[in-house]
């Protein structure tokens, strides 16, 4: 029990300092820019977002589960070369993307700062987090991920307060992002043997990867695009409101992947003697997250966004009740798909009720946004993160006590995910 509270004490400890990094500029930034600037900003950090999900093109999901069942150091190694390769390549597709979408959105005085937030947080993807969580080294995840984003903050905050351009925090953030991964690449790296990975290498496991990253990027679409969308059809003033409500939602999911990333290794672990009670404390422990947030949010998040991003955006009440629902279904769905229905190959299953709890996130999103209602827009949120854990419920239950193939790999993962197994 000791060392389940270590490592969940060491993988809460680094989405917190995550979460700490933009809160401390954020303030700053929204009060700078103002209610339509603040907007054009968030829409930058949200499209980076699913730039982001492009750059890692499934490794995040299927990365840790690869990396806990690996134990021997050159086969870690190995992965990481072909990760490394892949990266590569949808970086340079994701980072032209993301500039054109930000464009498009947003306007006003602070489009460059909006792109150039876009590209930054895309990069984000080239981040060993997962690595680290696979590995389960919780002080990794401190240096070269939650570390970068807290030391780049540190940086941008005293240019800002002293009225240094905004476009300042994006660039360092980019900066710190990309040396921290190749440091710890280097480090994982050196003196390890194995075969070279070239781009034909990078095709094929991207390729191999195609249903992980659809996964990915269909639960990204309803869980990037709402500030987008809201601040493509709602008035500035709504848009920002939205935008500071979907700030503190986006913070408190880094406690639902903090408390993912604490129970992941220690529920894969191959040598478990008791998988079962592991599950079950991995989903209890998101249940209460799910209604503690769901609580904090419908009650402070007016008063908390007014006081952080200022009261000319502090969120619409009911905005915060629907993201605190959106809140609960998305922890509460967290163990189920990470542990039990990904670890067992049904990419497939999951994939189908994520692009469903999509297209109806989105759509009712999209109503809300072109209709100038903002509360709308925030049920289209809650609507898709509802649908999804009602569809993942039964069967993640029904595998509960059924072993996960040993080793997983993408390869199995297909196989075993094929609708026959379902």
């Amino acid at each position: 029990m000791r060392s389940v509270l270590l490592r969940l004490a060491g993988f809460t400890g680094a989405p917190i300092l995550s979460a700490l990094a933009p809160f401390l500029l954020l303030p700053i930034i929204s009060r700078v820019t103002g209610p339509g600037g603040w907007a054009d900003f968030s829409a930058g950090q949200s499209i980076g977002i699913l730039g982001m999900v492009v750059v890692f093109f499934g490794w995040g999901v299927v990365g840790p589960v690869r990396v806990a069942r690996t134990t021997d150091a050159p086969g870690r190694a190995q992965i990481l070369r072909e990760s490394l390769v892949s990266r590569a390549i949808t970086t340079v597709v994701a980072i032209p993307l993301v500039i054109v979408a930000t464009a498009l959105v947003t306007g006003g005085e602070f489009k460059l700062e909006s792109i150039a937030m876009a590209v930054a947080m895309t990069l984000a993807g080239l981040s060993p987090s997962w690595f680290c969580i696979g590995a389960a080294r919780p002080i990794d995840l401190m240096l070269y991920d939650a570390g970068p984003k807290l030391l780049a903050a540190l940086a941008a905050m005293p240019v800002l307060l002293l009225g240094g351009p905004v476009l300042f925090y994006p660039i360092v953030l980019a900066v710190v992002t990309v040396a921290a991964a190749a440091v710890h690449a280097v480090r994982n790296l050196r003196g390890a043997s194995g075969p070279r990975v070239g781009l034909g290498r990078g095709f094929r496991v991207l390729r191999e990867l195609l249903p992980t990253a659809a996964i990915d990027a269909a639960g990204n679409a309803y869980g990037a695009t709402p500030v987008p969308i809201a601040t493509a059809g709602l008035p500035p003033a709504q848009a920002s409101s939205f935008a500071s409500a979907d700030r503190l939602y986006r913070v408190g999911v880094l406690a639902v992947i903090a408390l993912g990333n604490a129970f992941q290794a220690w529920v894969l672990e191959p040598d478990a003697t008791s998988p079962v009670r592991r599950h079950r404390a991995a989903i209890l422990a998101h249940l209460g997250l799910g209604v503690f947030g769901a609580v904090g949010l419908a009650v402070l998040g007016p008063w908390a966004s007014g006081f952080i991003f200022g009261a000319d955006v502090a969120a619409d009440p009911l905005t915060c009740v629907l993201f605190g629902v959106a809140f609960f279904a998305i922890s509460s769905a967290t163990p189920f798909i990470r542990n039990i229905l990904i670890p067992h190959g049904r990419y497939r299953f999951v994939l189908a009720t994520t692009l469903t709890a999509s297209v109806i996130g989105v759509t009712i999103m999209t109503i809300g946004s072109f209709n100038g209602h903002e509360a709308v827009v925030a049920a289209g949120v809650a609507a898709a993160e509802l649908t999804s854990l009602l569809i993942l419920l039964v069967p993640g239950l029904r595998l509960i006590g059924t072993p996960a193939p040993h080793p997983v790999t993408v390869q199995t993962a297909e196989v075993e995910g094929s609708p026959s197994s379902w």
